[in-house]
């Protein structure tokens, strides 16, 4: 789909082109000179990665960290340096915007000095990013080999498999193709499908988790014997007979499988958060008035849970990236490369684990696997304090 990519393409990179002139312009209005020229190079990169999907939230992200400089609120005598008759206490619809802009600037600002106060969870962020920009940029450096190159066969030997070399970091596979080529190429299609399998995930369980826990009744009941029945069932065995009675041949449908299978424990854990929050004197407020269960969850009960659902989002990742590598090394998906999973799965149908000159092409994928595993575990450190404030001070 134009402007819909996770590769980076020219048509991405014209839309991070246009839209970074967003933040630009404005950052020349109020002369923010750095933050503006910072928040177009980011635009262009987001754009370029992924067309409308990254180039138009950063161009969001990026015009309120701009606006966030220069905000000046009116309406506060403090931060205006006005006298209290001169406050008018009356807001525009542009002052209101502008007020919203410059809050979640802040926000994105005070994230970013937490990040960088937690090390190891920097480093983890760090980590998962650079496996990003890899699989999003790295094609467009590392083109992908899939033919076979029969002419690379060194003399005398009788498989196309060869051991690092200058020219080749990480040695050739069965079919005399460069290992790092498919390192580069083969970690987008599982990261991406893991990653959305994760998100779809968190958001089922949290708001059925969270329905559960204010509703009570009928539905607490029908949506935890649900979970209950999908915990009872072992994972790996259920994913065997599906893949046999379905054709698991769409990313999209694996990440739904994948998110329906790994919600129920979240889930309960969310309903027994609920349960104790909806006790909470601003909760029995917020019923009192009458402000709907959507408010509730999405204002009084889901920023009091945030950090918890974060962190079970990146396991919920992590799960699904074991089970779709898992299916991939077992061949029950259609095998379509590059990617990790198939490079494991075929190095062992091909003999990889007895050849010493084949150990690159086993042991690449699955550190690449490992190391972006611990990255996401890293990282959790860093969304532990940015989301719970119980653990950060002077931040």
């Amino acid at each position: 789909m134009i402007g819909f990519s996770t590769v980076a393409t020219a048509t991405g990179f014209i839309i991070g082109l246009l839209v970074g002139f967003v933040p630009l312009g404005v950052a020349l209005y109020y002369r923010k000179w750095v933050a503006g020229i910072g928040g177009y190079i980011a635009c262009v990169l987001s754009g370029f990665a992924c067309g409308f999907l990254g180039g138009i939230p950063m161009m969001i992200m990026a015009t309120s960290v701009v606006i966030s400089y220069a905000y000046i609120n009116r309406q506060d005598p403090f931060t205006s340096l006005a006298k209290l008759e001169e406050v008018s206490f009356t807001e525009t619809n542009r002052e209101f915007f502008m007020r919203q802009m410059a809050g979640l600037g802040n926000s994105l600002r005070a994230t970013g000095r937490m990040l960088l106060r937690n090390k190891s969870g920097f480093v983890g962020f760090l980590g998962v990013m650079i496996f990003l920009i890899v699989s999003v940029f790295g094609p467009l450096f590392v083109p992908y080999e899939g033919q076979p190159q029969f002419s690379r066969r060194q003399p005398g030997a009788t498989t196309l498999f060869q051991g690092p070399s200058a020219e080749f970091p990480l040695g050739l596979d069965w079919q005399g193709r460069s290992v790092f080529s498919h390192i580069v190429n083969g970690g987008q299609v599982l990261i991406i499908t893991s990653l959305v399998a994760g998100l779809l995930a968190t958001v089922l369980a949290v708001l059925l988790g969270s329905l559960a826990g204010l509703l009570g009744g009928f539905v607490d009941q029908l949506f935890s014997g649900i979970s209950n029945f999908i915990l009872t069932i072992p994972q790996t065995p259920l994913l065997l007979v599906l893949a046999g009675l379905i054709k698991l041949d769409n990313n999209y449908l694996l990440a739904i499988l994948f998110a329906l299978l790994n919600w129920p424990a979240l889930m309960r854990a969310i309903r027994a958060q609920v349960l104790s929050l909806r006790e909470r004197d601003y909760v029995e407020a917020a019923r009192a008035l009458d402000l709907g269960a959507w408010h509730i969850i999405s204002r009084e009960v889901f920023p009091n849970m945030i950090s918890y659902i974060a962190v079970n989002m990146i396991f919920s990742i992590r799960a699904a990236m074991y089970n779709l590598v898992l299916l991939v090394i077992l061949g029950l998906v259609p095998l379509k490369e590059p990617d990790w999973g198939i490079m494991i799965y075929m190095g062992r149908q091909q003999g990889a684990l007895f050849n010493p000159s084949a150990s690159a092409m086993l042991m690449a994928p699955i550190i690449a696997i490992a190391v972006f595993q611990l990255c996401l575990v890293l990282f959790t450190r860093s969304l532990e304090e940015i989301f719970n404030p119980r653990l950060r001070s002077g931040v």
